[in-house]
C-alpha cells in the first residue's frame, strides 16, 4: 500500500494537507507578533506555491529544494534579527568554528569576540588609514621638541545622517612645570575642503592634557579627511607617540621622521598580526598594516633621547 511509488504520486496531496495544517497551526493558535508565526507561516507558503507550480522532475529534487527553502526561512536575516536566541546561535556555531576545545573559556572567548566585532552603536570604520610624523629640536637642552603630524583617511559610515567625528589628541605635561611648554594647532579638511571656526575643548586628565575637536559631517556614506597637528612639548615628559584605535580600521600606513640623536622603538599595540617593514632606519621607520586593526588596537613609537 505505502510503496515508494504511492508516495511518489501522493507527494503533492501530502505537501498541501500539510501546508493548509501550517496555515490553520498559525492563524488559529500562534500569536502575530511571535517568531513562531512567521517561520510555520512562510513554511506553509513555500508548501502551497510548490504544489501550485507543479511537480519537479523527481521526489528528491522536491527535498532538496525544500530542504533549502526552509533553511531560508530559519536562518534567513530577517527571521534572524528576529530571534530570541541568536546568543546560543552564535555560541554552537563558534562551538564548532573552535571544534569543542576549550571548553573551560569558551564562554570567555565568546564575550571577548563579541567586544571586538562591531555592535550596534558602531556607525562607522576607517579605511587606507596613513598617519604621517615629524620631529624637530626646538630646545634640546630642556627637552622641548616639535612634532608634526598629518594625518589621512577615509570614513565610511552606515547612512549619510549627520555624524560628529571627534579628533582627540593628548599631551603628557606637569601640571607645577607647565610654563606654557606645550601647545596644539590643528587644520582639517574634509573631501578636500578646509574646514573653519572649529572649536576645541581642552581639559586635565591626571597628567595629561586632552583637546577634542568635533568635525560636523552629513550628506554622504563615505569621507576624506586629512588633517595637520603642530605639538609642541616636552620628550622627558611625554616620550611616545601612539596610535589607538577607535573604530576598526582597514589598512593603515605609519610613518616616522626624527633627528639623529633620537631612538625610536615600534611596538604593535595589540594587533591580530604584524606590521610590515618599509623602511628602518635610523632617521625615519615606515610601517604597514594591510589586515584589519579593531578598536583599541595599534601602535606605539617610544622615545629616548640618546
Amino acid at each position: 500500500m505505502f510503496s515508494w511509488k504511492t508516495i511518489k504520486k501522493s507527494v503533492g496531496i501530502i505537501c498541501a494537507i500539510v501546508g493548509l495544517t501550517c496555515y490553520v497551526i498559525a492563524y488559529a493558535f500562534l500569536a502575530k507578533s511571535s517568531l513562531a508565526y512567521d517561520i510555520i507561516l512562510n513554511i506553509a507558503d513555500v508548501l502551497i506555491i510548490g504544489v501550485v507550480v507543479g511537480y519537479l522532475s523527481s521526489v528528491a529534487q522536491w527535498a532538496g529544494v525544500f530542504k533549502k527553502e526552509i533553511q531560508d526561512i530559519v536562518f534567513g536575516k530577517k527571521l534572524v534579527g528576529e530571534r530570541k536566541d541568536i546568543e546560543e546561535v552564535w555560541s554552537n556555531v563558534t562551538k564548532q568554528m573552535f571544534k569543542f576545545k576549550f571548553a573551560d573559556i569558551h564562554k570567555k572567548m565568546l564575550y571577548s569576540l563579541k567586544e571586538v566585532l562591531p555592535s550596534e552603536e558602531d556607525i562607522s570604520y576607517y579605511e587606507d588609514y596613513d598617519a604621517d610624523s615629524k620631529i624637530e629640536w626646538v630646545d634640546k637642552d630642556r627637552g622641548i621638541i616639535k612634532c608634526y603630524d598629518n594625518f589621512s583617511m577615509f570614513i565610511v559610515v552606515e547612512s549619510d545622517k549627520k555624524f560628529d567625528y571627534t579628533i582627540t589628541s593628548w599631551l603628557v605635561e606637569d601640571e607645577n612645570q607647565a610654563n606654557g611648554r606645550s601647545s596644539e594647532t590643528l587644520q582639517v579638511t574634509v573631501d578636500n575642503k578646509k574646514l573653519s571656526n572649529l572649536k576645541t575643548v581642552s581639559k586635565r586628565v591626571g597628567s595629561e592634557i586632552q583637546r577634542e575637536t568635533i568635525i560636523p559631517l552629513s550628506g554622504k556614506k563615505r569621507y576624506f579627511i586629512q588633517y595637520s597637528r603642530v605639538q609642541q612639548y616636552c620628550i622627558f615628559e611625554d616620550y611616545y607617540i601612539a596610535f589607538r584605535a577607535k573604530y576598526i580600521t582597514n589598512g593603515l600606513k605609519v610613518s616616522l621622521e626624527l633627528p639623529s640623536d633620537i631612538e625610536a622603538i615600534f611596538i604593535e599595540r595589540g594587533t591580530m598580526e604584524d606590521f610590515q617593514n618599509v623602511k628602518n632606519t635610523k632617521s625615519h621607520i615606515k610601517k604597514l598594516y594591510k589586515g584589519v586593526i579593531f578598536p583599541k588596537q595599534g601602535y606605539i613609537f617610544a622615545l629616548k633621547v640618546k
